[in-house]
Order: structure tokens, then C-alpha cells, then sequence
């Protein structure tokens, strides 16, 4: 800490030193189209000469500061527009306004309005080219003039941006092979508070895009950026208000292909406006979507132990049916002042709400005889986010200040959630012939094709049962609040050196709760319970008069699936070609928990029908992150060819966890009984994080950058916690487990290597290559669940520094552990991008617009695992039993959820007032899980994707828009990878079908 604040004090001492040289002028103002009045961010402004040069932000705004008196040429460029110079005069402290309009180039003496996508990609690339670091970026006319479903589907255009897919709609990113917890998303700078149950990740589709201005993925961070992101940063911007009145309505419908539904929308509105002789700007935008993301899903199992190991059959199909309606609400308000300085002060306030009305619906089909389940599971869930920061760009005698105070909290609540199911055991009559269960399966069908195996399902409902009913509940809070100060100088050295002093400071103090719980009626131990609890307390006998259940179903204390099946039961052909079949009744299920949750077996009330599942409480937490942060770079121009950035970043956290542990095992059957106690633990760490950047701009239509920094990425939330949760080998949870918190767990520690070229033509395009390297230290696994026995617990806990001792004396367990590990990891991939237009083609081909991109990526981390010793303990002279050993062991691997190869291809068109883009996502097949002996590894297939979206302008405000997803209906699943026998079997698979939006968009 003492050097944290030595460093601060020494820079501001050398800053302070430094005015006397420091000359005084200022010119600032705003480029814009000179047909359009449109800003042009990105656009290079230049003194010629000096070193001294801004890009312009969102808003098309440039300042540069610190100019001696002289005279002057101001040079203004942007692509696809003619370069602008202008004489510039400047006295001694003066500040001069100067707005620029620039004048798009022509072709043949025919001058070109840049409409359409070729806007978009003219203002990404511009971005792109004269950013300080390396970055990929979605302007603004991209996300408006063909929208994607959300920010996560825009994001996944972009070179090294894998997606993850829930009911076909993309939520999470996973950049350059490393899963979303090792990237941050902020709007304008702002942190949003994660929205996962542990990990800190953010699910994305929350968000609207209606409300932004662009997205920034930053692939380099420099010193004044939060360092705990690994893989990259992803900013989400806003705009301030426009200069003149907006008004803009969109309104759409959508069909879903795989439900055959309508009724569907999504609606949004805009409102910005300026006031006060427009410095003051209001900006109002609100959204309302209803979508149906529902899926079909199947899963096979397998037995792999066949013959010593060398053959397998299917041992299970799961089929799973999920009918689900997301609806969303979203509003925010951003208030912007301009300060009589040039600078601005804004209010932002974003709300987004997800709610999830979804209802499970599944069975299986076993093929070894056991019993089959069908059931269902309904649930209702609300994420909520929001995030209010007020910040600030000022000028003050020299000086620019960037500061800020924001808040930002999410929330997910689990409602209802209620599960049951039903088992129909095998079983024959007196000669032998099945009567339930599974029939007879011929040998040759049980290696598929699987759908051949669903025929011998007898479905005899007479002789199925109640199993189980689980009612789940679940909150997830998490809140954070954040302080900043940017203090920056320009400065001039002469002879074309210039250069900038900026250091800051950050604090940021989040809290985070996680309850869950967990009740289970265990309806195939126990008879029926008889009894409930009314309103006024008292016990009674069940009476169900008047409801669905007045004439219950019974086998002697069995409960028949009968009760809660329509008279003709519903089924589904998932896939066409497999039948879920019978499909619980939503409303009987809801009726039976309202009817039965108070139930009892006994008139005392001593006996609930609903246990209590102590498990479930261990997840329980609630903890305080507290992250001081400071920096100090310098930002060196050599003229307009080489700019150099250095600098260092000092992060230290200081954390207090909550959590519970038990102080003797959890045992008991069906439902474990024990006890918790709280328990608490603290953790500190100070990192430091060098970094540098260097640009050179050789020619002007090549850039090359290239970047050498160290980030940081830290665990999971429930990872630290001081846990220690042992539960006892049982008939309804079977074998020992063990599950352990690290409070020692380090932040992980990456040093990143990064080179750019760019190459620019103005016919040719943006061609741009990218190759990184991230070597990675102190590495958090987990250990997930791996088995070892009773001999080497003492040996794995001194490896692996668990400072507990098993609580299972001389049997084994199954242990869940996270920790750090001493090998190393590395990441590295090239990343290809090419973005063209064709104004330069003769006749309609001009109006073709090309983007694509091409990333491969490669890793290697060491898994952790077990492997297994036959050895033969001796039990008498001469006799000996064959026993095993679990050794703990970590096998090198490629990283989970990393496609080693991603890419992206849109063609668009724009006519008069018809815009069109066909596009394309391929991603390659990653690992999910690793198994501990390498037999039932998980692998994602990879898949390729096809989108198409079709604007027509049909009035001068008034356009009619057309979307249509998932153009093929493509499949995504995964397979089971045995690496011993180098088998790749069909697992899972998932369809969401193809998704059509249709509406207008009103501008006003």
C-alpha cells in the first residue's frame, strides 16, 4: 500500500513539475457530414507537425489542448471522405471553437452519399484505425439499420467472439477461447453487476440495443482500464441527445417456426431532444418484447464398460420438451450538460427486466431394465438489472478530468419452481411377458439408431407411480458501487514530440448474496401423507372436494400418473422422429402444490409431506468484494507515424466472506438431517500490472500496433468461501461427497502479447490481422466431483493444501475442491478480418457492402483428474483382495467451452431504400467437461448458422423491417469423447427452429 501511494505522489510531483513548459491554447469542436449534419466519430484531427492530434468520440467531438502560440494547419480526415486542412492560428491561452464538415469523396466526378451499411462500416473502421488500442467496434448505424436480437448476437459478429445459445437466442460471449467470467461489459465505462448465480458472468440478452450508440471490444487494455479481464473488455455506449428533435417508434411481430406461434412482439421507442440553447439534452428510450424460446432437447447415455471396456451400447435416452415465454421490459434516461468549458456532465439510468415462464417436459427410455421417469418441472424466473452513474469531462487550467460515481445491481428470483416425476418399474406377468417398463430390446437396436428403441416403451400408466416432487427456491442479489478520477495533461516537447500524463484512481465495493433452498416430498419412500395445514394452523385431513383430484388415482398408498393427465394425454414428436410421450398436465401440477405443499403424514403435524433438503443450504453466501485501483501512463506521439503508451496499474482487493459449514456429515435417508454453522474468512491481495503499447503508422494506409500487458482474473464468488459440506453415502443420494471452499484462492495472472496490422485502401478496404499470446499464471480448476479413496485423502489434502481432515474415516468420497494450479496456461490464435465496400463498381454493384472474419485459436491447461492404481491388499498370509487407488493428477488439455475455430461472413446491399444482409456464424466443436479417466469426455459439435435481415424504405420516415433467424434450422449438441477407445458418440442435441420478425420502424 505504501507504494501505491509513493508512486502517486512521485507522478504527481513530476506533473507538477511540468506546466512551466506546457503551452496554453486549446482548439476543440465537431466533425460532421457536410450533407447529412450526421457526426463522424473516429475521424483523425491533426496538427500538422507537432505530435498534437485527437480522434473524435461518439459524438464526432475532438479537443487538443496544450498548443503553443503559432500558426498552424489543421488537418481533418475520415475514410471514404476528402481530407480537410485548415490554417489555424493560436495566441497565447487561447481557446478557439471550430467545427468541421467534411465532404464525401466522389468517384468519376460523381459525388457519393454514404447511406446505409456502408455507413456503418465506414464508422467502424474509422474507429477502429485511430483508436490508442486495439479494438473491434459496432457503430452505431450497424446495430440500427438491420438489428440483431440483442447485444451478445451483434458481439458474435465480431473476430474471436464465440456464443453461448439459450432457446436459440445468444446471452453470453466467450472471447478467444476464455469463458465469459474473464471479459467485463460495461455501459460507457460503468460496470454491470453480474447476473450468473456464482461465476461473473453477464447474461447479455437483458440488454436492448435500442439504447446504444455502439459496442467497443477492446482485445488490449491499457493502464487506465480494470484489469481483471483476461480475455478482453466489452463497453456498451451511449449517445448523448441529438442536436435536433428524434422521435423513433419500432414495432415488430414474430412467428416461431418451432411452436407455430405467433403473438409475439417487440416494441421500442425514442425520444432525445435539446434544451437550454441545447446544452442541456434529454434522452428517453423504452422497450417491451414477448418472445417464445423454446426448445427440443435429447440426450443418450451410454454404458461403456462392456467387455473389459472395449464395447458399449445406449443405456438411456432422456427426452426433453421445453416450452418457454420470455418477456422483457427495458427503459433508461440519460440527462448530458454541456459545461462552458467544453466539457459535459451526464446522468445515466438503465432498467432491464427478463422474466422466464417456462415448463419442462421429459422422460426416458431405459434400456437395462430400469425404471422409466416422466415428469415435468415449472418455473418462473426475473432477472433484474440496473445501473444509475453520474459522470463528468471537465477542463481546468490545463487539466482534464474524467471522473464518476455510479451504481449498478442485478437480481434473480426464482418465484416457482416445481418438479415432479413419475416412475413406471419394469415389470412382467406371471409368464414372463412385459407388462410395463421397457419390452424386450433385440441386441442388435441397442447401439441405435436410438429412435428404434423408443418403440418397445409400454407406457402402462396403471403402473405408474408418484417418485418425487422438489420445490426449488432460489435469490441471487448482487450490488456495486464504483468512484473514479482521471486526471490528464497534454503536454509538447517540440520538433513534432507530444505527448499526455494521465494516472487515476478507482474504488469499487460490491456485495453479493446467494440463498437457496430446496423442499422434497419422497413419495416412492412414504404413503401418502393424509393431512394438511389450513390458514388458522390446524391439521386436518385432506379434503380435495371440488378440485381436479376429487376421485385420486390410487394403487394402495401409490399415487397414479393418471391424476395429472388429460383425458387424452399430450405428446410431441421432438426432432420429428422421437415421441415424448405422456406430457404432465401444467395446471394439475400447479394445482397439486397449491393443494399439498402444507401436507403432513400425521395428525400432529410432526411429519411434513415436504422435507426440508439441508444440501441445498450449503450454497448459501454472502460476501463484501472492496477493489482499490490506481494508475499512471504516459501516451508518447512522434509525429503522426509512432505513438507509444506505458504505464502501470496497481489493483488490491480486501474481501469478507459468509458462508455456512457442518460440523458433523449430513446423513440420513430419503432426506439427509444435520446441521450448519456460519462461518466467515477474509482475503487481501495487491497486484501489480505493468503495460505498454506501440503504434507505428509507417505509410498511411498501414497501421501496425502492438501491445505487451499483464491482467488478472478472479474466481467465482462461491470459490473463496470457507465451506466444508460432508454428506453421508445414501440410498437416494449414493456414495460419500465432500465439498470444500479455498479462502486462499489467488487471482489468476496473464501476461498478454498483442500485434496488429492493418491495412487500409480505399477500394481495397480494411484488411487487419491479429495474433495474441496469454500466458497465464495461477490458474483456478476445479475439481469436480472426482472420487478417491480412503488411503490417499491425506496425501491429496497436503498436495493440495486442504487443511481439513475427511470426515469418512476409512471409506472414500467424491471431492469438490478449487484450487490453484502450478502448471502454467497459455492461449494464442490469429484473428483474420476484412471489411470492403464496392462504391468504386460500376452500376448496382456499388452498392455491395463484404465483412468477414476468420479466427483460430489454440490453448493448452492441465485438467484436474484421478487415476486409478490396481494394487492387492493382503487380508491373511497369502491372500489378497484386488483393491484400487485414486491418484490425483492433472492431464493436459485444450481450455473447456474453446472452438478452435470461429468465423463470420455477412453480404449486404443497399438500393435506394432497400437495405439487405445475409449473414453467417460457423463455430467450431470445443470441450465442455473433461472426465477424470478420460472415457466420458463432453464435446459441442460445431455448427453453421444463417441469418437474413431486410430493410425497405417506404416512405421519407417510414420503413418496414423483415428478420429472419435461423435460416436452417441448424442442430446444436454435443458428443461423448472416449479418449481411451477414441469413440465419438452422439450425446445431446437441441433444436430451436427458425425465428421470423416483421414490423416498422417511424422516425419523427
Amino acid at each position: 500500500m505504501k507504494n501505491w501511494w509513493l508512486a502517486l505522489s512521485l507522478t504527481l510531483g513530476a506533473l507538477t513539475a511540468v506546466p512551466a513548459a506546457l503551452a496554453q491554447g486549446t482548439v476543440y469542436g465537431v466533425v460532421t457530414d457536410s450533407l447529412t449534419g450526421e457526426a463522424l466519430p473516429g475521424a483523425n484531427v491533426y496538427l500538422v507537425g507537432t505530435g498534437k492530434g485527437s480522434a473524435t468520440d461518439l459524438e464526432g467531438r475532438y479537443r487538443i489542448t496544450g498548443i503553443a502560440p503559432g500558426t498552424y494547419t489543421l488537418r481533418v480526415s475520415y475514410l471514404s471522405y476528402q481530407t480537410r486542412e485548415l490554417p489555424l492560428r493560436i495566441q497565447d491561452g487561447e481557446t478557439i471553437v471550430l467545427n468541421i464538415a467534411l465532404v464525401p469523396e466522389s468517384i468519376g466526378g460523381e459525388e457519393i452519399v454514404i447511406v446505409g451499411q456502408v455507413e456503418g462500416q465506414v464508422a467502424a473502421i474509422n474507429q477502429q484505425l485511430n483508436a490508442n488500442t486495439i479494438v473491434n467496434v459496432v457503430s452505431e448505424e450497424k446495430i440500427q439499420e438491420l438489428p440483431d436480437a440483442n447485444a451478445a448476437e451483434a458481439l458474435g459478429r465480431l473476430p474471436g467472439v464465440a456464443v453461448q445459445r439459450s432457446g436459440g437466442e445468444a446471452n453470453k460471449i466467450v472471447l478467444r477461447g476464455l469463458s465469459d467470467r474473464f471479459t467485463t461489459i460495461t455501459v460507457d465505462g460503468v460496470r454491470l453487476a453480474a447476473t450468473d448465480a456464482d461465476a461473473r458472468g453477464l447474461d447479455l440478452s437483458t440488454i436492448s440495443q435500442s439504447s446504444l450508440a455502439g459496442i467497443e471490444l477492446y482485445k488490449a487494455l491499457t493502464p487506465d482500464k480494470d484489469a481483471d479481464a483476461i480475455a478482453g473488455s466489452v463497453n456498451l455506449v451511449t449517445r448523448k441527445a441529438p442536436e435536433q428533435r428524434l422521435v423513433r417508434f419500432d414495432v415488430r411481430g414474430a412467428y416461431n417456426q418451432l411452436n407455430q406461434t405467433w403473438g409475439q412482439y417487440d416494441l421500442s421507442a425514442r425520444y432525445g431532444e435539446r434544451f437550454w440553447r441545447k446544452r442541456l439534452g434529454v434522452q428517453l428510450i423504452g422497450s417491451l418484447e414477448r418472445r417464445d424460446r423454446s426448445r427440443e432437447y435429447y440426450d443418450l447415455a451410454y454404458d461403456m464398460g462392456l467387455a473389459g471396456g472395449t464395447d458399449y451400447e445406449i443405456s438411456d435416452i432422456e427426452l426433453n420438451f421445453r416450452n418457454e415465454i420470455r418477456t422483457r421490459q427495458g427503459v433508461s434516461l440519460l440527462l448530458d450538460l454541456d459545461t462552458p468549458d467544453g466539457g459535459t456532465i451526464r446522468f445515466n439510468n438503465v432498467f432491464n427486466a427478463t422474466q422466464r415462464s417456462f415448463i419442462d417436459y421429459y422422460r426416458n427410455y431405459p434400456t437395462e431394465g430400469s425404471e422409466m421417469f416422466y415428469g415435468a418441472r415449472d418455473r418462473e424466473q426475473n432477472i433484474y438489472t440496473f445501473t444509475s452513474a453520474l459522470r463528468g469531462e471537465q477542463y481546468l487550467k490545463g487539466w482534464q478530468l474524467n471522473w464518476g460515481a455510479s451504481y449498478a445491481r442485478s437480481q434473480s428470483h426464482d418465484p416457482f419452481d416445481f418438479d415432479i416425476s413419475f416412475t413406471e418399474p419394469s415389470a412382467t406377468d406371471p409368464q414372463g411377458n412385459p407388462i410395463a417398463g421397457m419390452g424386450r430390446i433385440p441386441p442388435e437396436e441397442l447401439k441405435g439408431p436410438p429412435e428404434s428403441i423408443i418403440s418397445h416403451a409400454l407406457n402402462n400408466f396403471e403402473r405408474a407411480y408418484f417418485y418425487t416432487a422438489f420445490y426449488r427456491e432460489e435469490e441471487n442479489r448482487e450490488g456495486e458501487t464504483t468512484l473514479y478520477l482521471d486526471l490528464a495533461r497534454d503536454y509538447a516537447l517540440g520538433g513534432g514530440v507530444a505527448g499526455q500524463f494521465k494516472l487515476g484512481g478507482k474504488f469499487r465495493s460490491k456485495t453479493r448474496f446467494r440463498e437457496r433452498g430446496e423442499l422434497l416430498a419422497p413419495y416412492y419412500n412414504e404413503a401418502f401423507p393424509r393431512y394438511v395445514r389450513t390458514a388458522d394452523g390446524q391439521v386436518v385431513p385432506k379434503d380435495f372436494t371440488g378440485t381436479p383430484f376429487e376421485q385420486l388415482q390410487m394403487v394402495g398408498d401409490r399415487l397414479l400418473v393418471t391424476n395429472f393427465l388429460g383425458a387424452n394425454p399430450e405428446d410431441r414428436d421432438l426432432f420429428d422422429r422421437f415421441r415424448l410421450y405422456p406430457m404432465i398436465d401444467r395446471d394439475l401440477l400447479r394445482t397439486w402444490w397449491d393443494l399439498n405443499r402444507d401436507g403432513f403424514s400425521d395428525q400432529a403435524g410432526t411429519n411434513p409431506e415436504f422435507e426440508r433438503n439441508l444440501e441445498a443450504d450449503a450454497y448459501f453466501y454472502d460476501l463484501t468484494e472492496r477493489v482499490s485501483a490506481a494508475y499512471v501512463m504516459n501516451t508518447l506521439h512522434f509525429g503522426p507515424r509512432v505513438s507509444l503508451i506505458a504505464g502501470v496499474r496497481v489493483e488490491r482487493e480486501n474481501n469478507d466472506y459468509l458462508t455456512r459449514y457442518t460440523p458433523d456429515d449430513l446423513s440420513g435417508f430419503p432426506v439427509p438431517k444435520g446441521a450448519y454453522r456460519d462461518t466467515s474468512s477474509t482475503f487481501s491481495e495487491t497486484i501489480w500490472l505493468p503495460n505498454v503499447h506501440l503504434t507505428l503508422r509507417p505509410t498511411d494506409f498501414l497501421t501496425v500496433r502492438l501491445a505487451a500487458y499483464k491482467a488478472l482474473a478472479r474466481p467465482n464468488y462461491n470459490q473463496r468461501l470457507p465451506s466444508f459440506v460432508a454428506r453421508k453415502a445414501g440410498t437416494f443420494y449414493p456414495g460419500n461427497s465432500l465439498f470444500v471452499g479455498n479462502p486462499d484462492l489467488k487471482a489468476a495472472q496473464a501476461w498478454n502479447y498483442e500485434v496488429n496490422v492493418a491495412l487500409y485502401d480505399g477500394r481495397f478496404g480494411l484488411f487487419s490481422v491479429s495474433a495474441f499470446y496469454k500466458d497465464i499464471k495461477n490458474m483456478y480448476h476445479q475439481i469436480n466431483g472426482a472420487f478417491f479413496d480412503a488411503a490417499s485423502a491425506d496425501s491429496l489434502f497436503d498436495r493440495l493444501g486442504i487443511n481439513v481432515t475427511s470426515p469418512f474415516q476409512n471409506e472414500g468420497f467424491a471431492l469438490t475442491y478449487p484450487y490453484n494450479s502450478s502448471k502454467p496456461t497459455r492461449v494464442w490464435g490469429v484473428e483474420i478480418e476484412h471489411q470492403a465496400n464496392f462504391l468504386f463498381l460500376p452500376g448496382v454493384l456499388r452498392n455491395l457492402v463484404l465483412t468477414y472474419n476468420l479466427s483460430f485459436i489454440r490453448s493448452e491447461t492441465y485438467i484436474p483428474g484421478t487415476q486409478t492404481e490396481e494394487y492387492c491388499e493382503e487380508i491373511l498370509p497369502g491372500i489378497c483382495v484386488p483393491k484400487l487407488r485414486y491418484h490425483f493428477v492433472e492431464r493436459k488439455h485444450k481450455l473447456e467451452r474453446q472452438p478452435d475455430f470461429l468465423s463470420n461472413v455477412a453480404i449486404g446491399y443497399d438500393y435506394r431504400g432497400f437495405s439487405a444482409r445475409l449473414s453467417m456464424f460457423h463455430q467450431g466443436e470445443f470441450n465442455t467437461r473433461f472426465s477424470p479417466n478420460g472415457r466420458d469426455d463432453r464435446v459441442v459439435k460445431s455448427f453453421t448458422r444463417w441469418d437474413l435481415a431486410l430493410r425497405q424504405q417506404i416512405r421519407p420516415n417510414l420503413y418496414v423491417l423483415l428478420n429472419v433467424n435461423n435460416l436452417t434450422n441448424v442442430e446444436e449438441g454435443t458428443i461423448v469423447l472416449n479418449r481411451v477407445q477414441g469413440w465419438r458418440l452422439p450425446n445431446d442435441r437441441e433444436i430451436y427452429g427458425t425465428t421470423v420478425d416483421f414490423g416498422l420502424r417511424l422516425v419523427l
